[in-house]
C-alpha cells in the first residue's frame, strides 16, 4: 500500500513539472519527462543574481527551460529556437586559447522530440546555425565549447554578412570587456518576424539611444528539411523560425549598467560606410525597454522596480568602444 502511495505522489510531481516546463503529449509527440536539466535550480548560479526572464502575461508560449553547464535557455517548442539564452561570463572562462572545435551541431535531448530542430533543417537552407551563446565564450575549456554546439542554442542567421561578419565582432567586443571586469551577464535571443509580414520599426524618438532600427520581413519565415530539398514544399509552421533580428543584452554587475542591441538578421557587408565596425554596431544600440517590447519578455526580474525602471528606460554609457 505504501509503495502505491509513493508511486502516486511521484507521478503527480512528474506531471506537475511536466506542465510547468512545457512537456506533454500533443501534436503526435511522445510524453516528455523533465530531468534535472529542466529544473532552473540546477543552474541557479547562472541566473539568480539577475533573475529568470518572464514572458508577457498574455503570451501563450510552449516552452522548456534547459540548463547547460555554463548557459541556460528557454526553448520555444513551437519555433524550435531559444527565446533567450543567459550566460554568466567570467574573465577566467573567456581567457583561454582553445580554438573553435571542428564538430557539428547536435539535437537538444532536453526538450520534447517534436520540438527539436535537426541539422537537416539547416542543410541547404542558406542560413547558418547561429550560436546564441558563442563557443568562444567558453575558450578556457574544450568540453564547454563543444557543449555550445546544440541546436537549442542556435537560430537561423544570415551567413557571410551577419553570423560570420558583424555578429562575432560584437561577441568578441563583449569578451574584451572582461579584461577590466570580473564578470558580465549576457542575454541573447531572436526577435521574430512580424506575423503579418510588416517591417518592425524602432524610431529615434522612442529609442532613448537615438537610433532608428528597422527589422524588415525576410524571404523565409522558417526553414525545414522538406523545403530545403524542394522550395515548393512549405514547412507549414513545423520548421525552425527565422528571426528578423537578434538582440543582445549586456549587464555589468559592478557598474550596475546595461547595454542592449538589436541587429537586423541581414547581410551587413557594405552597410557601415565610413564608420568603424564598432561604431557601426553601436548604431543598433537600444534600451532594455525596447528589447522587452519587441520580444514580449521581461528581463532582470530579480531587481527592485526602481532599479529596473532606471536600467530599462535609460540609454546608459556605452561599454563597447
Amino acid at each position: 500500500m505504501v509503495r502505491h502511495v509513493r508511486a502516486g505522489v511521484l507521478c503527480a510531481i512528474i506531471l506537475a513539472c511536466h506542465a510547468l516546463l512545457g512537456g506533454g503529449v500533443g501534436h503526435g509527440q511522445e510524453t516528455f519527462t523533465p530531468s534535472a536539466a529542466n529544473d532552473p535550480a540546477t543552474c541557479s548560479e547562472l541566473w539568480a543574481a539577475i533573475g529568470l526572464p518572464k514572458y508577457r502575461p498574455s503570451a501563450q508560449v510552449n516552452k522548456t527551460l534547459v540548463c547547460h553547464t555554463r548557459y541556460v535557455l528557454s526553448h520555444n517548442n513551437a519555433k524550435k529556437t531559444p527565446d533567450w539564452v543567459i550566460e554568466r561570463l567570467t574573465r577566467e572562462q573567456v581567457g583561454g586559447n582553445n580554438t573553435r572545435p571542428d564538430i557539428g551541431f547536435r539535437q537538444e535531448k532536453n526538450v520534447p522530440r517534436a520540438a527539436r530542430a535537426s541539422d537537416d533543417d539547416y542543410v541547404k537552407s542558406d542560413f547558418d546555425r547561429g550560436h546564441q551563446a558563442p563557443s568562444d565564450d567558453f575558450n578556457s575549456n574544450v568540453e564547454l565549447m563543444e557543449e555550445s554546439f546544440i541546436l537549442s542554442n542556435a537560430v537561423p542567421q544570415e551567413g557571410e554578412g551577419f553570423n560570420q561578419y558583424i555578429w562575432p565582432i560584437l561577441e568578441q567586443s563583449i569578451r574584451d570587456l572582461l579584461e577590466n571586469r570580473a564578470e558580465l551577464y549576457v542575454i541573447t535571443g531572436p526577435v521574430y518576424q512580424d506575423a503579418r509580414g510588416r517591417t518592425l520599426k524602432i524610431t529615434k524618438q522612442e529609442n532613448a539611444c537615438g537610433n532608428a532600427i528597422d527589422l524588415a520581413p525576410l524571404a523565409k519565415t522558417e526553414i525545414c528539411e522538406a523545403n530545403n530539398q524542394n522550395s515548393r514544399v512549405k514547412c507549414d509552421g513545423a520548421g525552425v523560425a527565422v528571426p528578423a533580428g537578434l538582440y543582445k543584452i549586456i549587464y555589468d554587475p559592478q557598474a550596475k549598467r546595461v547595454n542592449a542591441y538589436i541587429m537586423p538578421n541581414i547581410d551587413h557587408r557594405g552597410l557601415r560606410g565610413t564608420a568603424d565596425t564598432v561604431g557601426y554596431i553601436n548604431k543598433f544600440r537600444t534600451t532594455l525597454l525596447i528589447v522587452e517590447e519587441f520580444t514580449g519578455i521581461q528581463f532582470l526580474t530579480a531587481f527592485p522596480s526602481r532599479d529596473r525602471r532606471r536600467l530599462n528606460e535609460q540609454c546608459q554609457a556605452v561599454m563597447i568602444r
